[in-house]
């Protein structure tokens, strides 16, 4: 059993970051539909293994649109789904592989 596992989904649509199901700690998850017209899904997870063990901060993305679509809405309504994102392993590598250019915030 983990000390901690909390998982944080945001979906990108044309008209911005929608939040998504969400896991807390032993209040476990709060399930949202996800929006019909969702570009991305990125799942934040921060996981810690014990109360000796650091955080672990990952993101993982789904694309449900082309790349370019992607690009266009992330210009237009930013990279951060949710405070520090930029501080999670693989999103700030997902922003490199699909041509983000853009300096985070």
């Amino acid at each position: 059993m983990s000390a901690s596992d909390e998982v944080d989904e945001m979906h990108l649509t044309p008209d911005g970051w929608v939040q998504g199901s969400s896991k807390i700690d032993f209040a476990g998850w709060t399930h949202r539909d996800p929006p019909p017209d969702r570009l991305l899904t990125v799942s934040f997870r921060e996981y810690m293994s014990s109360s000796f063990s650091p955080m672990d901060l990952s993101a993982d993305e789904t694309k449900h649109g082309s790349d370019a679509d992607i690009l266009a809405a992330l210009d237009k309504h930013g990279v951060e789904p949710r405070p520090g994102a930029e501080r999670y392993r693989g999103w700030p590598e997902f922003l490199r592989t699909i041509g983000y250019k853009k300096k985070m915030s």
